[in-house]
């Protein structure tokens, strides 16, 4: 007989309600692992469930991806058990499951088991349930990660109908609020302001202060900012930060809104200004405000008048000094020339960056700007504009001009040539040899703002530059960092730290640290600038906050991330007198906490390893870096070449493996005729997008030379259908699919078959030179093309698959066949005009 329960579900909640209330997260977490071993002890399942159910929520919050793992995959296991399966709980802890691995970064995963929850939904529940409200809202969030807004606005939409028809008022103010952030993704503004303005009314009737509350505030923020009312956007985004603040603490959405709200500072004074000064400079460049909130953290907190000596001063005085001393200038002495000369601040120099403070300030800063003009315009009137400037003002706003100690061309008069080639080396863009240029020079060259430049000569440089670097470039140097932050703080910091030999295991971590901090900026897409603004320049991006707060930790030494007090003591223990003490006086970390450090520098792996999975640069997320180097080089060989390029390098690897295939028949003659093959293959892989082809091609050539024909495996996998008894024979001889590949396999089969019968229906003529569409017409003779598709796609590496799925999905999203796609670059590689051509006249062709 089962012992009665002796655990009080409800209390050990309480407790654990508590538990985070006093910010115990630790505390929490060990209550609820003995509670749960309490409970199988017991036999109680459903306190198991209930537990495993919190434990997901928590590992989620806290990032533990892999603790997150190992309970979403016990808490499905234990829900079978139950047989639960056909049931809502079943179908709520998988959408737990889903919402924790889309925090985490596996949104292929996450997004598998909410079409799993969906499909348990649609048979459980009415269409209008509420249920069906909070999946919607919770796949559009998946879908916002993805970038996509476009489904994400379709799925809020939905979840609002069935909101508005359950008159559930605080559900309609979440839903409008993530509608709201949509919009804006959308840049559909007005669309915006009506949902933030609908959600913002419904949480003030309700009397509701929350994060979703601050989020409707921010949006309105955002949507008065973008229209230039900086005191309307000022108003709501200081409003969104109170009531975070009250709520949540003073936390990362915080410090993101307080920059906001400083941006809105900067640019209301800005705008001011210019209402008092006159015109406003024609082709000024404003960079787009965004991009300047973006920036605000460089500001300090603190704003008083336009002399208070604040951070970033520079380019703020650079503008108001050419636009009261400057303009006049080049108007009254040079008018011919207005629209000849480009003026801004940009090159060289803290104060471009938005970077300089009071230490900056001993030399080559001040009240000045630089005027760019071409060689033509030099030898016209380089001296005298040079001359005339010269004569401006020394002083401006309470500043004077500091020594220039660095050189020429770096404020006044500039040739754009001297510009370029003193910075990359080449003032011609195809010139630039961009193996040997250096990071911090190309940081340089596109920094500051541009005044004006109606030539537009010095700015089409800028702007090519502005594009980031060559798609080559990019990918070796995220090989290099990455293998170089593997070998120094992954590998080589604990063995050094092992041997004793404290110093040299510290100096690892800091050059770890660096290629870290360049990693983030290549994974962004930047240029890295001088070593010293590394650190800095990362707080201009969400992610690169992220990367700096998780580096910022391992730069502590495993504590908080502040300065030993021994570091410059000269004490006994900063110079001891064997290796094992010769680096103790310098790093607090190493006596300390070593074991922290380790365990931070992987969770910095991971992250990175995540950022470049996000952005399709690598194919999974092995926390050691280098372990993505192999991977990164090669993609770096692709990308020098064209789209038709890899789809033919495809093509001829793809037949290569095909030759290596054994028929239980005997040869077949397909596999002797290259033609064929080349244009059934390529008339697919030319629908592709760059980055898919890049990845597929890399897979297959790493498969290969491993010994693993895809080819092989992919007709092997067909045989499931067409020879089941042999398919059993050699079926482990394949990687296993997961449940969730498998079933977002299905999906994308699905809609293709669709495309499929659609276009047999329509051009019925080229059909019937096709292979039938349905695997119920499978023999051991004919494979159909459903069969076939699967069998296919089931040799996909998961990011493979994830980059195919976005393909499909934007093709009926858009409401284009892929099939006739496919089967239009058939026929015109057989001479063909057009697909209804082909059809007329029987034309051949097969997808």
């Amino acid at each position: 007989m089962k012992e009665s329960r002796t655990l009080d579900i409800n209390e050990i909640l309480r407790q654990v309600d508590r538990y985070f209330e006093e910010n115990k997260g630790e505390e929490a977490e060990t209550l609820m692992c003995r509670s749960l071993e309490q409970a199988a002890e017991e036999g109680d399942e459903a306190v198991q469930l209930q537990l495993l159910n919190e434990l997901l929520g928590y590992y989620r919050e806290v990032s533990r991806k892999e603790e997150l793992e190992r309970t979403a995959e016990r808490a499905i296991a234990l829900a079978k058990r139950m047989g639960l399966e056909d049931t809502i709980p079943y179908a709520t802890t998988l959408l737990n499951v889903a919402t924790g691995y889309r925090s985490c970064g596996k949104l292929q995963e996450s997004m598998g088991y909410y079409l799993q929850v969906q499909e348990l939904y649609d048979r459980l529940l009415k269409p209008d349930d509420m249920f069906m409200a909070g999946l919607k809202n919770n796949m559009s969030l998946l879908y916002q990660e993805m970038g996509d807004f476009r489904a994400a606005k379709e799925r809020q939409l939905e979840a609002l109908a069935i909101a508005e028809k359950n008159h559930a008022v605080y559900e309609l103010g979440v839903t409008c609020a993530n509608l709201a952030g949509s919009c804006m993704g959308l840049e559909e503004r007005e669309e915006a302001y009506k949902y933030a303005m609908r959600s913002v009314k419904l949480f003030q009737a309700g009397n509701v202060e929350d994060s979703h509350y601050a989020a409707a505030l921010a949006t309105l923020g955002a949507y008065f900012y973008a229209g230039e009312e900086y005191e309307k956007a000022l108003q709501y985004y200081g409003q969104a930060m109170d009531i975070v603040e009250r709520n949540l603490g003073r936390n990362a959405y915080y410090h993101r809104l307080k920059e906001y709200v400083e941006a809105c500072e900067k640019d209301m004074a800005a705008s001011v200004r210019k209402n008092a000064g006159g015109t406003q400079a024609k082709g000024e460049d404003r960079g787009g405000k965004a991009a300047e909130m973006r920036h605000a953290g460089e500001e300090t907190a603190e704003k008083g008048s336009a002399g208070e000596k604040s951070e970033g001063t520079g380019l703020r005085l650079a503008r108001d000094y050419y636009e009261t001393f400057g303009r006049l200038m080049i108007e009254k002495e040079f008018p011919a020339y207005m629209g000849k000369i480009a003026v801004g601040l940009a090159g060289r120099g803290s104060d471009c960056f938005g970077y300089d403070d009071e230490a900056s300030r001993d030399h080559d800063w001040g009240p000045d700007f630089c005027m760019w003009v071409t060689d033509e315009t030099w030898q016209e009137i380089g001296e005298a504009l040079q001359q005339a400037y010269e004569k401006l003002p020394e002083e401006f706003q309470g500043y004077r001009k500091a020594p220039h100690k660095n050189g020429r061309n770096r404020r006044g008069v500039i040739r754009i040539s001297d510009f370029y080639r003193g910075l990359v080396g080449t003032d011609v863009y195809s010139q630039i040899d961009w193996r040997s240029v250096q990071d911090s020079s190309l940081a340089a060259a596109v920094n500051g703002e541009i005044f004006r430049d109606e030539e537009g000569i010095f700015s089409a440089f800028r702007e090519a530059l502005r594009q980031g670097y060559p798609e080559e470039i990019r990918y070796l140097k995220l090989a290099e960092s990455a293998a170089r932050y593997a070998q120094t703080a992954q590998y080589n910091y604990p063995r050094m730290h092992r041997r004793g030999d404290l110093l040299t295991a510290r100096m690892m971590v800091w050059d770890g640290i660096k290629e870290a901090m360049k990693l983030q900026y290549y994974i962004e897409g930047k240029y890295p600038p001088h070593d010293k603004w590394l650190f800095r320049g990362l707080q201009e991006s969400a992610e690169g906050r992220a990367a700096a707060a998780l580096l910022e930790k391992i730069a502590g030494g495993g504590n908080s991330p502040e300065r030993d007090d021994n570091l410059c003591s000269g004490t006994e223990e900063s110079s001891g007198n064997n290796k094992a003490e010769a680096g103790k006086g310098a790093w607090a970390g190493d006596r300390e906490n070593p074991d922290a450090v380790l365990r931070q520098i992987e969770q910095a792996g991971e992250f990175f390893a995540m950022e470049m999975y996000r952005r399709d640069l690598i194919s999974d997320t092995d926390s050691y870096l280098d372990a993505h180097s192999e991977e990164l080089v090669y993609k770096a060989s692709l990308a020098v070449k064209s789209e038709k390029e890899l789809v033919k390098d495809i093509a001829r690897l793809e037949f290569e493996a095909f030759d290596k295939v054994k028929n239980e028949g005997g040869r077949a003659s397909c596999q002797d005729d290259w033609p064929t093959f080349y244009v059934m293959r390529s008339s697919q892989y030319l629908t592709w997008n760059r980055t898919m082809l890049m990845q597929y091609l890399y897979d297959f050539y790493r498969e290969y030379h491993r010994g693993h024909n895809l080819i092989e495996e992919k007709y092997g996998r067909m045989m499931e259908s067409t020879a089941p008894e042999e398919y059993e024979k050699i079926k482990a001889h394949f990687p296993e699919l997961s449940p969730e590949k498998k079933q977002i396999i299905e999906q994308i089969v699905g809609m293709q078959v669709g495309w499929m019968e659609e276009f047999a229906e329509n051009y019925p003529a080229l059909a019937q030179n096709a292979r039938n569409i349905h695997t119920t017409e499978d023999n051991p003779l004919d494979t159909s093309y459903e069969t076939y598709l699967r069998g296919e796609l089931g040799t996909y590496s998961d990011k493979m698959l994830e980059l195919y799925g976005r393909y499909v999905v934007d093709y009926a999203r858009t409401g284009r066949n892929l099939t006739y796609a496919i089967m239009e670059n058939s026929v015109k590689m057989y001479g063909y005009g057009s697909v209804e051509e082909a059809n007329r006249t029987g034309g051949r062709g097969e997808s």
